[in-house]
């Protein structure tokens, strides 16, 4: 039985073409060498809200040979955050009608949360979300899913149908009683919902 659905943001309801880091590099020819270090450390402060994107990232502009602002930088990075999935939200519409509660959950940082969230409308679309900067674990920690059973207390945990494209935060759900799967696709995806929907 399945009473609420977690969707991971990205890879699930927002297709990314191509990390910002790929993009970057290829774009502006800078070695993936010079930005990798930022998304190994400080980067994942910024994950788990300890540490302000803007303030970090302003220490590997030079090294990154990017001559404008911070907040230019941010928009170029978010403009490939836009593509979502409308056949998902559409989906997710009808689940919602039928009853069954739908949630968000990203492991980010909390100015491409509040762009996706707010600027894209994303939260009009869902019940609630859980975030990685808000709760301070990612989700392959047992953390963050420890604070998703606080919030849904309503709904069994074993009622609640995770769906994320990396096997660790699967393995982490599953481990505390979630039902989790591996997302497959679009199309696998329909298969599971149709049943759910009246």
């Amino acid at each position: 039985m399945i009473k609420a659905i977690i969707f991971d943001i990205y890879g699930v309801v927002i297709d990314r073409k191509m990390r910002f880091s790929e993009r970057f590099s290829k774009e502006f020819d800078v070695p993936m060498e010079k930005i990798i270090p930022f998304f190994e450390n400080e980067f994942q402060l910024c994950l788990v809200g300890k540490a302000d994107l803007k303030e970090e990232v302003k220490k590997y502009l030079k090294n990154w040979g990017w001559e404008k602002s911070v907040e230019e930088l941010l928009k170029y990075w978010f403009s490939q955050e836009k593509n979502i999935n409308q056949d998902m939200l559409l989906l997710v519409d009808k689940l919602r009608k039928s009853g069954i509660k739908c949630f968000l959950s990203t492991d980010n940082e909390k100015y491409i949360t509040k762009f996706v969230l707010k600027d894209l409308e994303l939260e009009k679309r869902f019940d609630q979300y859980f975030i990685s900067n808000e709760i301070g674990f990612q989700k392959f920690q047992k953390e963050f899913w420890e604070y998703v059973i606080l919030k849904t207390g309503s709904i069994k945990k074993e009622y609640i149908l995770c769906l994320d494209d990396k096997q660790k935060n699967i393995d982490t759900a599953r481990s505390l009683g979630f039902q989790a799967e591996l997302y497959l696709g679009f199309d696998w995806f329909k298969k599971v919902a149709e049943p759910l929907i009246k």
